[in-house]
């Protein structure tokens, strides 16, 4: 062989790496303070660093996948002291009448769960976003608002049935993460978007009209709403400003709309 000394006729064994490397989730996070508007008490939680979530797909709804991390598992904050729990980006955002409503009625309501400080798990994700839709009624927030939370909690269960499947397990009838209870949170979201739609200003718990459009009109088909999906998709690609990604997405959902009804 070229390169081989003269004389040597033992092949070298090449070495083979057995290490295995193992995907840990916490690579990806961080610890962040914050301070509970409601108690003003400090406290930590995870959160997803920037840029470490790789993106794979969209949902026909506007729900981000992921490949290597459910970001949706870290999208609630809930202060350990007194159990107020929102989204990320509207946490801090509680006005004077919100504060005493929930001061009086979400501590007696809350139970006391140990935090954990790794890794998210998909079920104890689901109990910060109940806590968040019982803040969401508490503090007697707009129908945008509770539909929003409504709508990562779904997402949130699609994810968490997901990974099951692949993991190969059963999902049984009695499941928090079933098909059915999914179901259920994607009528409440589509209520209450409808009803924000009527009385709110665009945008609408930060989704500007052609998006809101999008997922209505994702919704109505899966609730099997035909009509007024149509009209939403329609609604969203007739507006000038929608371009790129989510043109292609809104054609593409309208072209399952229309399948769907032949």
């Amino acid at each position: 062989m070229r390169g081989e000394l003269p004389g040597k006729q033992v092949e070298e064994k090449k070495k083979v790496n057995t290490e295995v490397h193992l995907f840990d989730e916490n690579d990806l996070l961080y610890d962040k303070k914050h301070t509970c508007p409601v108690c003003n008490r400090d406290f930590m939680t995870k959160t997803l660093k920037t840029g470490k979530a790789k993106a794979v797909g969209m949902d026909i709804d506007m729900r981000q996948r992921y490949a290597n991390i459910d970001p949706i598992k870290y999208r609630i904050i809930e202060c350990p002291v007194c159990g107020y729990a929102d989204m990320d980006t509207t946490f801090e955002n509680v006005g004077r009448k919100e504060r005493s409503a929930l001061r009086e009625k979400c501590i007696k309501l809350y139970n006391s769960v140990p935090v954990t400080e790794g890794a998210r798990e998909y079920d104890i994700a689901y109990r910060y976003y109940k806590s968040a839709i019982r803040c969401d009624l508490i503090r007697g927030a707009k129908s945008g608002k509770r539909a929003y939370t409504a709508l990562y909690t779904a997402w949130l269960l699609r994810g968490w049935r997901e990974m099951l499947t692949e993991m190969g397990e059963e999902i049984h009838e009695a499941d928090p993460m079933n098909e059915a209870e999914e179901r259920k949170l994607l009528k409440y979201v589509y209520r209450n978007f409808k009803e924000a739609e009527i009385h709110e200003e665009f945008p609408i718990n930060g989704l500007s009209e052609e998006v809101f459009d999008i997922v209505m009109a994702a919704i109505a088909y899966k609730l099997d709403i035909k009509n007024e999906a149509g009209q939403y998709v329609l609604r969203a690609i007739h507006a000038k400003t929608l371009k790129g990604v989510l043109r292609n997405h809104a054609e593409n959902l309208m072209d399952m709309i229309k399948n769907s009804e032949k």
